[in-house]
């Protein structure tokens, strides 16, 4: 079982750096092509400013996925800045943040803190508040219009603090994912880097045609 458990968590991080690799190459490889084409052609003024434009718009997202991995890198080392979080507080800054975003898109981003209480857990705030940011900031990407997005509060029966977070739609997850309860995307694994230097768990619920479901689990203080 040890081996078969090692071998899993290779392919995972062959799969994991394989999938880093393809996003930082796409916005690379579109503004190489498009300033080797900016050379190559003769161009009035205004061409060549949509072409600088586009190699503007591909070093930007090149920048975003390169912060992404820096972030990744430092969610994976271990942090001094742990200390009592309310996780309701951190989620009404993100629903407040966020919800202008979903409302100009034609989507619908729901809180629901179901605890009247304080649930506090030990976290790098800096870092999980970051993390959900991107998270829900991906998700929000692929929700078609008129989609809702909800993040649930409450507190587990085994006496953790459970973040739940459910799309009124599909999320594009693959099978062999859906049935591991893995992720591999930079965004998902980012919060689950996150959510482990807290001693907690972050996997995929629910995947059906009709929904996605991620519960991040928290050991409270």
């Amino acid at each position: 079982m040890a081996a078969s458990g090692g071998s899993d968590a290779k392919a995972f991080e062959a799969a994991f750096i394989s999938e880093v690799f393809h996003s930082l190459s796409q916005p690379l490889t579109a503004l190489h092509c498009t300033l080797d084409l900016a050379l190559q052609r003769d161009q009035t003024l205004e061409q060549l400013r949509a072409s600088v434009q586009t190699a503007l718009d591909s070093a930007e997202r090149l920048r975003q996925r390169l912060l992404l991995v820096r972030a990744l890198n430092d969610a994976a080392m271990p942090s001094a800045a742990l200390e009592p979080t309310d996780l309701g507080q951190v989620l009404r800054e993100l629903h407040e943040d966020m919800s202008p975003l979903f409302e100009a898109g034609g989507r619908r981003f729901e809180l629901d803190l179901r605890c009247s209480h304080l649930l506090t857990v030990r976290a790098d705030k800096l870092r999980l508040t970051r993390a959900l940011f991107v998270f829900v900031e991906y998700l929000f990407r692929y929700l078609p219009q008129d989609a809702q997005l909800s993040i649930g509060l409450d507190k587990s029966d085994s006496g953790q603090a459970e973040i739940r977070v459910a799309s009124a739609s599909s999320l594009p997850v693959s099978p062999a994912e859906a049935g591991s309860g893995e992720n591999r995307s930079c965004e998902l694994e980012l919060l689950r880097r996150t959510v482990a230097a807290s001693g907690g768990d972050f996997v995929l619920l629910e995947h059906t045609s009709a929904r996605s479901v991620w519960l991040a689990g928290l050991p409270l203080v």
